[in-house]
């Protein structure tokens, strides 16, 4: 933080007497402060930054998981019916995992709301750098996040043994 000289100059107008406080800054201060202007800037870039590819992230996953779940259907539909279905717990499992990933997602949008209107709160308090900034809910988020994308790379592996076990 910057050190700051604080001169006060009495102005006289009149028979009134204002005191008007002024801050002064010395030489070697100005690019402390420009040092530390620059560090918060790129501190909310990183924010920014982080907020996009996480909007990304759930996009991703939402698409990928309900797409996921269109191809397997149609799969089982035109290729599998016809010949017999072996192997269906594998296929029940991958459907499992694409509607668990799709609904962490969703539960996701709701702890992340929840996360940063604590943090806004914890700021407008002055706890936010004693406390968890967001509190529980950004932690929870973050668990549902992980557990959206492990839960669709399991819903992929077991699709791939279902078709595998199906495959003409």
């Amino acid at each position: 933080m910057a050190f700051l000289r604080v001169c006060f100059q009495l102005a006289i107008t009149g028979e009134r007497r204002i005191f008007a406080l002024k801050t002064v800054m010395s030489d070697h201060e100005k690019p402390v402060q420009d040092f530390e202007q620059k560090l918060a800037d790129y501190r909310k870039a990183l924010q920014d930054a982080g907020q996009r590819m996480q909007s990304q992230y759930d996009k991703a996953i939402m698409a990928l998981s309900g797409g996921a779940l269109g191809v397997s259907m149609t799969f089982l539909k035109d290729i599998v019916l016809a010949k017999g279905v072996h192997d269906g717990l594998a296929l029940l499992t991958a459907w499992s995992c694409w509607g668990a990933s799709v609904t962490c997602i969703l539960v996701s949008f709701y702890s992340s709301v929840a996360a940063h209107q604590k943090a806004v709160y914890q700021l407008d308090e002055k706890t936010i750098y004693v406390q968890k900034p967001g509190g529980m809910s950004d932690c929870a988020t973050k668990i549902l996040n992980f557990s959206a994308g492990t839960l669709f790379v399991l819903g992929v592996i077991s699709i791939v043994v279902f078709a595998a076990s199906n495959l003409p």
